[in-house]
């Protein structure tokens, strides 16, 4: 922080405005300086000034009574001995003090205080003081309010005004504070200039820290206090209770097991008869499916039977496609052979035409010959001529232009002339028209920079009016809130301590009931449901598991005996198949032999056979089927139907054989199905006894005879304990509802309380705040009142002498507007003055401008006529030449005419070889389309031969399989036959799985009813010997049994929830034997932890931050001792100054050795006037010395002091505040020590002027 300058005006008996500038030479330059005069004359006012500008407040006024002692002022108002108003000088009507100063952030800023009297008369009451602060250089304002402009001060000096009185500014009589200040302060000031807050606030922190676990160890007690268990006697009572509820609960559980086991038995009985029902459908489905699928049988017989024909069906197909691509290939070649005929005509006749177009395109070429040469040669005339031409004319134009230019320019000038004379006459006119403005124009800046700031006061004016307004009705208006908010306070008051009361006694019920115990109630309760619920499922599963295996090893031997019996009958089948396949070969090959025999294509050949020569075949002489014989087609007939008859026996055989494969392979599954479910239900019930026998609980089950009924009476006994403690828990939850809801209008009331606690707050703040602000604003507005007026009086000469008297009322309508009329008026005076002298000055020079173009313009015209002339002659040769050249050709280019005619007779020749070629090339096509033609129709007369034998083939099969087969589908035409040959070999043979799968169900379907009978049966034997017999008044049927089984239920639960109940009050007895064990563990532990930060708190916490602040400056204060030691060895080399230790806590007390004494002790209050002075400055000059990255103190003021010393130790002091200036600090003397001021070479001296004023001065 450093201090730039100090300015003020009307303050004591500185009268008038004074400034004392340190960025100006001198003291620019001089790092130490004076400020000497007279007593009385405002020396320390000056510091009055600079501690007014920065805090409001200044070192002698706090030093008066702070109360019961007044002043009289005005009329009959009176101010406070310590009222900061009292600095206005008597007699004057405003006063201020202003300081430009460099921030700790490096900015640089001007404060400013302010204070006057109403109306800026002497005799009016004084007003409230203003305060402002704002950014250089651009003068930013920062802050509103008087004490927003503080705060911000204080916050970019870095220091309060205390600091500020112990580090920069030592005030008179206030020099030795610093050296006797208690602890704290002393504290606080190191801790400020050194930036090491966060001392202070770890030691806030550790003692917040151990009051929170004070708070958690109070909590902890409270806890402990609601454990209480149940008395001796009273706990054998409820336990004595809980053994006689658990006998009659093994009673009922005993009834309730042979119950279900009765129960059980007709239930697995209604399920074997349901899966009888179901296969015994299951076989009338498949035997219907059997029946159904006949039909099915019949097709896919006679689709086997048709296969044969299916090369003859494809044969025939195939001569069909290949007779129609032929035909279609004809009928193409006659289109061709068309084509090729007219595109042969086509070309003879343009053969002709070219020959014609090239005879006359060679005779036009011949006859232009002679008329070419004379076109080229007038083209190399007009080349020579053209040139020539187009000069001439371009120097013609050119002369026309300048004869034109020259011209205008004479008019031109001639115009300019007389404008500018006309000119000069107006503007000497209106100038003479407008003389009064020649006072406003002449000095146009200086009153526009006035009335703008009229305007700007004006503007501040209506402004600090206009809030003036709103901030009394916002006064008035806060008034009311603050009353309605204070009404509001106290009815949240009442309300809140009726939800207090509540919420107490909310939460003293809710702590009579124990939710750790009931927690672990229900977890215990919990864990022996899972355990009885496993125990349970693992005896009936056991007990089933053992059942299940008696039936298993019927099923295994009836599905043994079935398995052999289809093995024998498959092994049987297989050996009379293997005969079967032997004879149906052999019929097919004696089949295959007499077909060959009948064939078309053998008859067709034998008939062409002759006696005595060889057959082209086998090459015998001797043919003795030569002849047809009818013998041969009746074998093949007989043939035919062996070989039908073997392939029956085949299929039924086959049949045969995947019935019996069907049930070898139904028992075999069956067995290893039985094996498998047998081996793992031992597996299982092994298990499953081994489970029970692990189980924590199998320990009190009784024998497997009484199992069930244990298992139940166990079920209901926890079913009752569960509903025990449900009831508890919906009593615990009520509570908890109970307390919350307590507590959530105890928050919404508390939450009301404080808000309107801080409403009222705040309203009060707003109203303060509010007068303030109403007094600033009404010192605003005086005080721009007062600018404008003087304004307004400065400006009144020279305007109305411009304007008029009434000019005034112009400018309050339209300030800007009237501004910018006078600037317009004032630039229109001046440019028309300048304008006069310019005219006068441009005259001259046109008139000789004006002689020198006449004689231009008449050069110009005689170099245009001779120009015309040349061109006119160039123009007619030209002309002439142009018109012969036009007859030949129509001016078209001899080179140009002479490539066209070539160019015709080339196209003509050129389109007589295409022609040629076109003609030639329709020859060939036409005989090339001519043998095509031939060769199709060769070819069509062999396919239709073909195809008519394919067709006779074709024809016979069907005729001949229309016989063989009369119990398959009849095939009467081709089509019959193509669509079952349609039928693919997949779909075939998907069609056969699928009829051997039908057979295949119902094979298993009648195995499966078979089983499933027997398992009735056996089960209904087992009747006379089940749970029934042994009771005579059991009930017959399901139903009854189920009733019955409902009421002993409904009788076990009602005593399961008595023995529950009573096991949950033992259980929660030992919880809370238990908790009140572990409660003490927990209230030992927090006990450790609040002693620990007990210690951190006594050692280093404090609820303002002192303690460990303290501690942390004693550093501090040994390095400033360090300093001032330095310095205090110069000054007075007898005393040190130390830190005072102490046993009993941080000290930053002080005290000074006298090592003249042998390094006694004393304290600081036993020095002599001039001996403290000295210590004060050599601390004074260390903490100059001292300073963080956040204060760095770089000026500093001693008023008075100096006169206590004698002439040695004055100069020793000043050696000591020379060596401070040269380390870069600015520091300012008060002193009326002659030897000391004549030493300092700057001096600023405060002299009296007459009047009880003074005046200030540089030197």
């Amino acid at each position: 922080m450093k201090i730039l300058r100090i300015g003020g005006k009307n303050l004591a008996s500185l009268a008038g405005e004074f400034e004392v500038d340190f960025e100006r030479e001198p003291l620019v330059s001089s790092g130490l300086f004076a400020i000497s005069g007279p007593t009385g004359a405002g020396k320390s006012t000056l510091l009055d000034a600079l501690c007014l500008a920065l805090y409001d407040a200044t070192p002698r006024l706090l030093k008066g009574p702070r109360a019961g002692n007044f002043l009289p002022d005005v009329g009959d108002d009176v101010l406070s001995v310590q009222d900061r108003r009292t600095l206005l000088r008597r007699g004057t009507a405003e006063a201020y003090a202003e300081v430009d100063f460099v921030g700790n952030d490096e900015g640089r800023y001007r404060a400013r205080w302010s204070v006057r009297r109403s109306r800026n008369r002497a005799a009016g009451a004084l007003q409230p003081v203003t305060m402002s602060l704002q950014r250089l250089p651009e003068l930013q304002p920062i802050g509103a309010t008087k004490t927003e402009v503080l705060a911000e001060i204080e916050r970019r000096i870095g220091l309060s005004f205390e600091q500020f009185t112990r580090s920069v500014l030592l005030a008179q009589n206030e020099f030795s504070a610093f050296l006797r200040t208690d602890e704290n302060e002393r504290g606080e000031l190191l801790e400020t200039l050194t930036g090491s807050a966060v001392y202070s606030e770890i030691s806030r922190r550790a003692f917040e820290r151990w009051r929170q676990e004070q708070e958690a160890m109070r909590r902890l007690s409270s806890r402990l206090q609601d454990q209480a268990p149940l008395a001796p006697a009273e706990r054998e009572a409820v336990e004595e209770q809980h053994a006689e509820a658990n006998r009659q609960l093994a009673a009922v559980d005993a009834r309730r097991t042979a119950l279900e086991e009765r129960l059980r038995w007709h239930q697995e009985l209604a399920r074997l008869k349901a899966a009888e029902s179901a296969a015994d459908s299951a076989v009338a489905a498949a035997n219907a499916e059997l029946d159904a699928a006949g039909e099915r049988r019949r097709r896919l017989a006679t689709l086997d039977a048709v296969q044969p024909a299916r090369p003859l069906m494809a044969d025939l197909a195939r001569l069909a496609d290949e007779q129609r691509q032929v035909q279609s290939q004809l009928a193409a070649g006659d289109s061709a052979l068309a084509r090729a005929l007219a595109a042969q005509q086509d070309a003879q006749r343009g053969q002709i035409e070219a020959e014609r177009r090239l005879e006359a395109a060679e005779e036009a070429l011949r006859a232009a010959g002679p008329q070419l040469d004379r076109a080229k040669a007038l083209d190399a005339t007009l080349d020579t001529l053209v040139p020539a031409h187009e000069k001439a004319r371009s120097a013609r134009n050119a002369a026309d232009a300048d004869a034109v230019k020259a011209e205008a320019a004479l008019q031109a000038k001639a115009q300019e002339l007389a404008a500018a004379r006309q000119a000069l006459q107006a503007t000497g006119a209106w100038l003479d028209g407008q003389r009064a403005l020649a006072g406003l124009a002449g000095q146009w800046d200086r009153w526009e920079q006035r009335l703008a700031q009229a305007e700007e006061a004006a503007r501040l004016d209506a402004r600090s009016a206009s809030a003036l307004v709103e901030a009394r009705a916002g006064a008035e208006q806060a008034a009311n809130a603050a009353q309605r908010t204070a009404v509001a306070l106290e009815s949240a008051t009442a309300l809140l301590a009726t939800r207090e009361q509540a919420r107490q006694a909310s939460g003293e019920e809710l702590a009579g009931i124990d939710a750790d115990l009931l927690r672990e109630e229900r977890r215990r309760l919990d864990a022996r449901r899972e355990g009885l619920a496993s125990l349970e499922q693992t005896w009936n599963a056991l007990a089933g598991a053992r059942q299940r295996l008696s039936e298993l090893d019927a099923g295994t031997q009836q599905a043994s005996q079935a398995r052999a019996g289809a093995q024998e009958a498959l092994e049987a089948a297989r050996a009379a198949g293997i005969a079967l396949d032997a004879q149906a070969a052999q019929a097919e090959r004696l089949l295959k032999g007499a077909q060959l025999a009948c064939a078309d294509g053998v008859e067709s050949l034998r008939a062409t056979l002759a006696d005595g020569e060889p057959c082209p075949v086998c090459g015998a002489d001797e043919h003795p089927y030569r002849h047809q014989d009818e013998r041969l087609h009746a074998v093949l007939a007989g043939l035919s139907a062996e070989v039908a008859a073997r392939r029956r026996e085949q299929r039924d055989n086959l049949n045969l054989q995947a019935e019996q494969r069907a049930a070898f392979e139904a028992a075999g599954d069956r067995l290893a199905q039985l094996g498998r479910e047998r081996e793992g239900l031992a597996a299982s019930a092994a298990q499953l006894d081994e489970e029970w026998q692990d189980s924590a609980l199998a320990a009190e089950a009784p024998p497997e005879a009484a199992r069930p009924a244990w298992l139940a009476a166990q079920s209901a006994q926890l079913r009752a304990d569960f509903q025990a403690l449900d009831a508890r828990d919906q009593a615990l939850g009520r509570a908890r509802l109970a307390r919350d809801s307590a507590q959530q209008a105890w928050d919404q009331a508390n939450a009301e309380h404080a808000r309107l606690l801080q409403a009222a707050q705040q309203a009060q703040s707003q109203l303060a705040k509010l007068d303030a602000d109403i007094a600033g604003l009404a010192a605003r507005r005086d005080a721009a009142a007062a600018s404008l007026a003087a304004l307004l009086a400065e400006l009144d000469p020279v305007l109305a002498e411009a304007c008029g008297d009434g000019w005034q009322t112009g400018w309050q309508r339209d300030p800007a507007g009237w501004r910018a009329a006078r600037a317009a008026q004032a630039r229109e005076w001046l440019d028309r003055s300048a304008q006069q002298a310019r005219l006068a000055n441009g005259i001259e020079t046109l008139a000789a401008g004006q002689s020198a173009l006449e004689e231009r313009a008449a050069q110009a015209l005689r170099q245009r006529d001779g120009a015309r002339q040349d061109f006119e002659r160039i123009d007619a040769e030209l002309d002439e030449r142009r018109r012969e050249r036009a007859v030949l050709f129509e001016g078209r280019k001899a080179l140009e005419v002479e490539q066209a005619l070539g160019a015709a007779v080339a196209v003509a020749r050129q389109g007589l070889a295409a022609c040629q070629a076109a003609s030639l090339q329709a020859a060939h096509a036409e005989a090339g389309v001519r043998a095509a033609q031939a060769q199709a129709l060769g070819r069509i007369a062999d396919l239709q031969g073909a195809s008519a034998d394919a067709a006779t083939r074709l024809a016979q099969w069907i005729e001949d399989f229309a016989g063989s087969a009369p119990e398959l589908e009849p095939v009467e035409n081709e089509q019959q036959l193509a669509a079952l040959l349609a039928v693919g070999a997949a779909r075939i043979a998907q069609e056969r799985a699928a009829l051997l799968e039908l057979d295949a169900r119902a094979r298993q379907a009648a195995v499966v009813l078979a089983e499933r009978r027997g398992q009735r049966e056996q089960h209904e034997g087992r009747a006379a010997a089940g749970p029934d017999a042994a009771d005579a008044e059991a009930p017959a049927d399901a139903d009854a049994l189920a009733r019955q089984l409902d009421s002993v239920q409904a009788e076990r639960r009602a005593v399961h929830e008595t023995a529950a109940s009573l096991a949950v009050r033992i259980r929660e007895d030992d919880g809370r034997r238990e908790r009140a064990r572990s409660m003490m563990d927990e209230i030992e532990r927090q006990r450790a932890i609040e002693e620990r930060w007990a210690k951190m708190a006594e050692l280093i916490g404090s609820a303002d931050g002192k303690k460990f602040r303290n501690y942390a400056q004693q550093f501090t204060l040994d390095v400033l001792l360090g300093y001032a030691n330095i310095h205090l060895s110069q000054l007075a080399r007898r005393y040190r100054l130390e830190r005072v230790a102490s046993q009993a806590g941080p000290s930053l007390a002080l005290m000074v050795r006298d090592q003249d004494m042998g390094g006694e002790i004393r304290s600081v209050n036993s020095l002599s006037g001039g001996e403290s002075f000295l210590v004060s400055l050599a601390l004074a000059l260390g903490l100059a010395s001292l300073s963080s990255n956040r204060v760095k103190v770089e000026s500093l003021f001693i008023d008075e002091g100096f006169g206590s010393l004698d002439s040695d130790t004055l100069g020793v002091a000043m050696d000591a505040l020379d060596a401070l200036q040269s380390l870069g600090r600015k520091v300012g003397v008060i002193s009326h020590v002659q030897e000391m001021t004549e030493r300092i070479s700057t001096k600023v001296l405060v002299r009296p002027a007459g009047g009880g004023s003074s005046a200030v001065t540089v030197q």
